[in-house]
């Protein structure tokens, strides 16, 4: 018994040194920046992000909300929100109805789909980018550069076979 006393005064003890950990394992989110997060910091998560809508700096794993899904500098992993998914850059996939980035590498998921520089597929209705390096698969699809190929009713590059194509455009 005295053994398990020690053990435990030991942990409550260190319990400021873990409070101090750089990065947030678990976040839970109830919108924007309220949030709780084990350990204390709640903008570098390098786990799991779940919520209603929340606003990170930095997501290693996956973040899941409700709503919207906002990752301020780097997404690396999965993010997903029934509605908004919004990252500065990021390596991974984003599921929601409106995904935007400025860079990605991986997969967009979603009814409209808008970024800089792609990477990978996007894949909804709408999808926008002025360079991609991929697939482009929706109703319609819109791009000023690419080094792939567009599926779709209308597909409008002005890099590729031709600036505007029904079914089928590209660049290789």
């Amino acid at each position: 018994m005295k053994k398990l006393a020690v053990l435990f005064f030991y942990l409550f003890a260190a319990l400021p040194s873990f409070a101090q950990m750089q990065t947030g394992r678990l976040k839970l989110s109830l919108w924007d920046n309220i949030a709780w997060a084990t350990p204390a910091n709640t903008q570098i998560i390098s786990g799991v992000d779940l919520g209603i809508g929340s606003h990170t700096d930095e997501v290693t794993g996956a973040q899941v909300d409700l709503l919207m899904a906002q990752t301020r500098y780097e997404l690396r992993g999965l993010s997903f929100a029934f509605l908004v998914n919004l990252a500065e850059q990021g390596t991974g996939a984003q599921l929601g109805a409106f995904n935007q980035n400025a860079h990605f590498t991986g997969a967009q998921l979603g009814l409209f789909n808008m970024t800089d520089r792609m990477t990978g597929a996007q894949i909804g209705f709408f999808n926008m980018a002025d360079s991609i390096r991929g697939l482009q698969l929706g109703l319609v699809n819109y791009t000023h550069n690419i080094r792939g190929l567009q599926i779709g009713l209308l597909n409008v590059t002005e890099g590729g076979w031709f600036p505007a194509m029904v079914l089928v455009n590209g660049h290789f």
